[in-house]
């Protein structure tokens, strides 16, 4: 069974020091550079998300590439982790991550399936 955090298949986004992360760490940019070349590790948490949201280039190109890659990665089944400073806010149907006063917009990266684990606070999305 997946440890709180670490299901295999879906981006996990977990809040930092809340749950496990991998060993294996990178920043959104090599994240985004993986994905284009096909070279997502078997398990990867991912930083500096709240960081790529002030960045509006960095955060569309994200959103853009995790998009155009999702089948690749739903057939390879990775685990991967975006490990994000702040907190969770729901409004309505979807999430926003609070950092420093601002929320930005879960969905925007994410795209609209995002649910919370009933087992932890922590959220997933599908490829």
């Amino acid at each position: 069974m997946a440890s709180p955090g670490q299901i295999p298949g879906r981006y996990n986004i977990i809040v930092k020091g809340e749950y496990e992360t991998f060993e294996h760490q990178m920043p959104v940019e090599e994240y985004i550079q993986r994905l284009d070349n096909d070279d997502v590790p078997e398990k990867v948490s991912v930083v500096g998300l709240e960081k790529a949201f002030e960045d509006s280039d960095l955060a569309e190109k994200l959103a853009q590439t995790m998009d155009r890659r999702a089948n690749d990665l739903e057939y390879q089944s990775p685990t991967v982790q975006f490990v994000v400073e702040g907190s969770f806010h729901r409004q309505g149907k979807t999430y926003d991550l609070r950092y420093d006063g601002e929320l930005y917009s879960l969905q925007q990266i994410f795209g609209p399936q995002i649910e919370r684990k009933e087992e932890g606070d922590w959220l997933v999305a599908p490829f």
